[in-house]
């Protein structure tokens, strides 16, 4: 006879108020969303009411089949006639028995769900106290079979592994301590029962695989297991003893036993070298493959290295060099622009693009013509438009001459521009934008694409080489498939900028780009306050040009221009002004019986004397006056001549004798 009892054994819960509260369909143990009451006049001699709102019909359905009955089938079959009292006590009695027999001996303690790359679950490997585990699969009703059967084997927390296909994969020898190393953002999986079946090995298929063994036999033996059955199809295999592991520890007791482990597993793991299957002989249940066991992979024959191909290199004239700016940025190269914050680099870097895209000059140079990108992060959409119109008017262009030109502009404020990113592996590797950006440039070929900036780019370590260098390989892909230049601007540590180097965290920022720029302000002649409108930028860095060079800029009309232009004559013209006015200067002090010194340290040095005269109140005078004394010295114009008692020598500068005055 149906009773409340029988049906709690089967559905769980509790019994109160006349009606059972128990878990619904497809909900937690914990829940009690369904209410089953016992009516001599329904159909199943029972009603249900989901407090969750779910279908009724599935609910009776449910609990149908969790009780043992029947399937309802209408119009037919069964009908809708009742089952008899002692057809339900004896479904009821079924199963309950059927579960309990099956129920495994002990506490549950933990459960792991093993799921298809969809997330649907498959199977169950449960941990028990005392210490054991049992395995279990979805029975279609609700409930658990206690055996694997035919279901598909997979890898433990496969949608993640799947998630991350080219993550670096720890294998661990449980559940526990696959959770534990994935919680440190690792990549973490293990096999139920150590059975590596064709699916669960095929999955690393050309994956960096670590191992972790625990510190006992069999920990070791499972190990081993593991790296002969992934041997051939994981790219790389390397077993780990964790140092001062406890006997019979794993890595959870490791990890446990200093924080710090934490951060040192990626480095102690890649500091073991990769496993050799020819030193250590498979186990013996492998040496003859079984059928649920992976055949070894033939050998794979690597490609031939292609050599280049210098045979007709003798008579064939030498290739021009092809530059994005002429002896400034090469082409299919990347680059680093440096300045500090608010010094005027995203402008400089704004108008060298519009020059590319109408043809007009940058800086005294004239960059090849072209189209450009500009990704900006810094600065919102009103403030490009600020930007780029200063910059139109200052070339004399319209923005559709920019549109026709093929002026690129993405405004990335207060989203995510990350391009490369430091994934749970430990590599650099692309991001969609990147990829985007990438397909983008290998249609339109732009002439240079100007990443804006460094930080907002790169989500990585700046101050670790590797990823340094992994972040300008990437940044090379994208100069080579636009067949341009890439410029990434940064902003410079204060180490940097004490310096004078304008890099930021490793050294490798300077080695790892072909040209690199740095803009700072311009340093005050001495004696002379800092002019706030003037900056300087230094080309550091020409790997197939000229370097060192030096342009002084100065801030109008919203841009920086070179002060003076760059041209030879008018550098010319202005150091022979300032070398004539020296002459004259050193003739007047003379007359006057004021003698001045060569030497810069001295309180008459020529320089600093002369600056002080009315005639030489330019700006920049000091420095003018500075260069004019080497270059009159060089010229033998002037000398140095003592004078004096002497016992009691002094030195001046003096006309040299051939020298008109």
């Amino acid at each position: 006879m149906l009773d409340l009892r029988a049906l709690q054994r089967t559905l769980g819960g509790e019994i109160s108020g006349g009606q059972l509260r128990c878990p619904g369909p497809d909900h937690s143990a914990a829940d009690r969303s369904l209410s089953v009451k016992l009516d001599g006049s329904a159909p199943d001699g029972f009603v249900v009411h989901s407090f969750a709102d779910d279908d009724p019909i599935a609910c009776r359905d449910y609990v149908r089949a969790r009780a043992g009955l029947p399937a309802f089938k209408p119009n037919g079959g069964n009908g809708r006639h009742r089952a008899s009292d002692d057809a339900i006590e004896r479904a009821l009695m079924a199963a309950a028995q059927g579960r309990a027999d099956d129920q495994p001996k002990g506490r549950i303690v933990a459960s792991y769900d093993y799921s298809d790359s969809d997330g649907t679950l498959l199977y169950q490997v449960i941990r028990l106290e005392p210490k054991g585990f049992r395995q279990r699969r979805p029975d279609g009703n609700y409930g658990w079979t206690w055996s694997l059967g035919d279901v598909r084997r997979v890898l433990y927390r496969l949608p993640e592994l799947l998630k991350f296909p080219d993550a670096t994969v720890f294998v661990c020898e449980g559940e526990k301590d696959a959770d534990r190393v994935a919680s440190l953002g690792h990549c973490a999986t293990t096999v139920a029962a150590s059975k590596w079946t064709p699916d669960c090995v095929q999955t690393l298929a050309g994956r960096d695989v670590i191992i972790l063994e625990d510190n006992d036999d069999a920990g070791r033996a499972k190990a081993l297991a593991a790296a002969h059955a992934l041997h051939g199809t994981a790219k790389t295999i390397r077993i780990v003893a964790l140092p001062d592991l406890p006997n019979k520890g794993d890595v959870s007791d490791w990890l446990d036993a200093d924080p710090r482990c934490a951060e040192k597993l990626v480095d102690v793991c890649f500091d073991v070298a990769e496993w050799d299957s020819a030193s250590s002989p498979p186990p013996p249940e492998q040496q003859k493959p079984a059928a649920d066991t992976v055949p070894p992979a033939p050998i794979k024959k690597l490609p031939l290295i292609q050599w280049l191909d210098m045979s007709t290199w003798d008579y064939e004239p030498r290739p021009e060099r092809e530059w994005a700016i002429p002896d400034r940025v090469p082409l299919n190269q990347t680059g680093l622009f440096s300045g500090e914050g608010g010094a005027g680099k995203s402008i400089i870097e704004m108008m060298k693009d519009v020059a590319h895209v109408t043809g007009k000059d940058w800086l005294g140079s004239l960059p090849a013509l072209g189209s450009a990108i500009y990704l900006g992060a810094e600065d919102d959409e009103k403030e490009i438009h600020i930007r780029f119109y200063d910059i139109a008017s200052h070339y004399g262009v319209t923005f559709k001459d920019l549109i026709d030109g093929g002026l690129h502009v993405l405004c990335k404020l207060g989203q995510d521009a990350t391009l490369c990113a430091l994934t749970r592996s430990g590599r650099v590797e692309t991001t969609d934008l990147y990829r985007q950006i990438y397909e983008v440039a290998g249609d339109i070929k732009p002439k240079n694409i100007s990443i804006d900036t460094l930080s907002r780019a790169f989500a990585g370590n700046e101050i670790d080489r590797v990823q340094v260098y992994a972040f300008a390989m990437h940044m090379q892909a994208l100069a080579m498939v636009a067949r341009g230049s890439v410029t990434v601007l940064s902003h410079p540590s204060l180490q940097g900028i004490a310096s004078g180097s304008g890099i930021s965290g490793s050294t490798a920022w300077h080695g790892a780009f072909r040209f690199r720029q740095y803009l700072k302000n311009a340093a005050a002649d001495d004696g002379e306050p800092p002019d706030s409108d003037l900056r300087q930028i230094e080309f550091k860095k020409n790997q197939y040009g000229p370097s060192g060079d030096v342009i002084v800029l100065r801030y109008q009309c919203g841009l920086f221009l070179p002060v003076g232009g760059v041209s030879t004559l008018e550098k010319l013209a202005a150091e022979q002004a300032a070398d004539h006015l020296f002459l004259e200067l050193l003739d007047k002090f003379q007359s006057q019986g004021r003698n001045v010194s060569h030497l810069k340290n001295a309180n008459a040095y020529a320089p600093s004397m002369f600056a002080k005269d009315p005639k030489a109140k330019a700006p920049g005078i000091h420095k003018a006056l500075a260069d004019a004394t080497e270059r009159l010295f060089a010229a033998k114009k002037i000398k140095v001549e003592n004078y004096g008692r002497p016992s009691h020598p002094h030195t001046r500068i003096t006309r040299c004798h051939d020298e008109p005055t």
